[in-house]
């Protein structure tokens, strides 16, 4: 895995500094709030609230599914209340908003935006704590970055997989260790309900539901190509490569066909 991010290397810890947050715009999209922000604006954002420790705060990566998902269910709906920022990860969320006349500035892909994190707290020693997945993942994945960021502060590393015993003690290690950033890989909504049930044990950290990443990040999964990524269809993509995924097809398709409707209505 490459320590390469798309950005050069140049100042970007100013940049993200002299970033006007002030005036940073949410708008709707099928009824869930979505923050319509640039990359650079979401890190930016995030640095802000490491810097300010002003208790935890909680990052949602918004796709097709989740969207579908949250809007659906009334267990869920919580979810984008309690997020501090949802960005748009999946491409099929810029077609959605240009369907519904929503300027949607940009996509803000994961795995990139994890990246940019990870290399901005190798240069401001931030700490970081892996929760989720399975240990042999997690140890390939804290081979990969402690490679490409030497010196990036991985202060704790735990498997998603634990009993009630065990969860205990990752409690007290995060109440203790109080890392700046959490990223939490439990998938999508066990990690948003895990953030909830247990806010109290997150001290000023950042926590960042990651999905599947430590899969990617671990070299355990492929990333969609880019060019597919660049097309709005890596959801179809991960579905073709991951058959046992096809429920999430027909959810999507839904997601597609409720834009199609709303659009209409809109127009009429």
């Amino acid at each position: 895995m490459s320590g390469q991010s798309a950005k050069e290397d140049r100042d970007y810890i100013l940049e993200y500094k002299s970033m006007d947050l002030s005036n940073l715009q949410r708008d709707s999209l099928l009824d869930v709030p979505i923050d319509n922000v640039s990359r650079d604006e979401a890190v930016a954002a995030i640095l802000d609230m490491i810097e300010k420790k002003s208790g935890p705060r909680h990052i949602l990566f918004l796709d097709p599914l989740k969207l579908m998902r949250i809007r659906r269910s009334k267990k869920l709906g919580f979810i984008a209340d309690q997020a501090h920022m949802i960005l748009a990860d999946g491409g099929g969320l810029q077609w959605a908003a240009r369907k519904l006349c929503i300027q949607l500035r940009e996509r803000i892909p994961m795995i990139a935006t994890i990246m940019d994190l990870v290399r901005l707290a190798a240069r401001k020693d931030l700490t970081i704590y892996l929760l989720g997945s399975r240990m042999e993942v997690l140890e390939r994945v804290f081979f990969n970055l402690q490679r490409s960021f030497p010196g990036v502060r991985i202060i704790g590393r735990q498997e998603g997989y634990f009993n009630k015993d065990r969860e205990v003690l990752v409690k007290e290690a995060l109440r203790k260790s109080s890392p700046d950033l959490i990223f939490l890989g439990l998938g999508f909504p066990l990690q948003e309900i895990w953030i909830r049930d247990n806010w109290q044990y997150l001290s000023n950290a950042v926590v960042i539901g990651v999905d599947g990443a430590f899969d990617v990040l671990s070299g355990k999964h492929r990333k969609a190509p880019d060019r597919v990524q660049l097309s709005g269809f890596a959801w179809l993509w991960r579905t073709l490569t991951r058959p046992f995924l096809v429920d999430r097809l027909f959810a999507t398709v839904g997601f597609y066909v409720r834009v199609l409707w709303r659009s209409f209505r809109n127009k009429k």
